[in-house]
């Protein structure tokens, strides 16, 4: 993910949040109500999170522009918008970073730990805005989705280091298992097909300046991970049908 900053000063935008970031928020305030005053916000984000409520408080504000395209298929096309990648922005955490980090060292393990991997960058990310929302720093979860141009606009963004995360789902792949007949009247709770999509991921770290707009572009060719989730067919281990066994004379 290519990150740039660009001189042409930029109007407020406004703050879009997806129904999942909705639900996540609301989830993680509604907890902390339940629990009552004996639940503090960890105090390194709130410490992380302090400047950029100052930045705020101060109005010295910036922008972030985001856009998504495909590489031409042929040399004299023109790039093609990518729309529908969603776009989060979060204060910039080392801790998050690792965290994002760890999740990628670990996709080439094993089958079950590259069909993890989207679930570990989404859980450390789900966590890290919890964590936010908790301090009393929710408004600095920024989220948008490209447009049909491929073009995403958030504004009134803090000045300060950001780390964009931003992905896309496409494209599904389905693996089939035979088993002869005799296994399948056998084994008949064996899952026999079982279905991933595809979700491509960016990252970058922006700075935010105040009355600046930061440009970020996503294309082929500079996907930080690409990783599939399983959505459907989940192998089960076999198992005999009950009465099956051998008996012992």
């Amino acid at each position: 993910m290519d990150a740039r900053p660009v001189a042409d000063p930029s109007g407020p935008g406004d703050l879009v949040t997806g129904a999942r970031l909705r639900r996540s928020l609301a989830l993680a305030g509604a907890l902390l109500l339940i629990a009552g005053p004996g639940v503090s916000a960890d105090d390194s984000v709130a410490r992380l999170a302090a400047p950029y409520l100052k930045a705020r408080s101060e109005r010295a504000l910036g922008t972030v522009t985001a856009t998504a395209y495909a590489e031409p298929a042929r040399p004299n096309a023109d790039p093609a918008p990518r729309p529908s990648v969603s776009v989060t922005l979060l204060p910039y955490s080392a801790a998050f970073e690792a965290e994002l980090d760890a999740a990628k060292e670990g996709l080439r393990d094993s089958l079950d730990a590259y069909v993890q991997t989207v679930t570990r960058i989404e859980g450390a990310r789900v966590d890290y805005e919890s964590g936010l929302v908790a301090a009393g720093a929710g408004e600095l979860v920024r989220t948008e989705m490209t447009s049909a141009q491929g073009t995403a606009h958030l504004g009134d963004l803090p000045a300060g280091d950001w780390l964009v995360l931003a992905w896309r789902e496409g494209g599904h792949l389905s693996k089939r298992f035979k088993l002869r007949d005799t296994e399948a009247s056998r084994f008949p709770n064996v899952t026999t097909s079982v279905t991933y999509s595809v979700v491509t991921f960016w990252r970058a770290r922006v700075v935010v300046r105040a009355g600046e707009t930061a440009e970020v572009t996503m294309h082929d060719r500079n996907v930080w991970l690409t990783a599939a989730r399983q959505e459907s067919g989940t192998p089960v281990t076999p198992q005999r049908p009950s009465g099956s066994g051998t008996k012992r004379r």
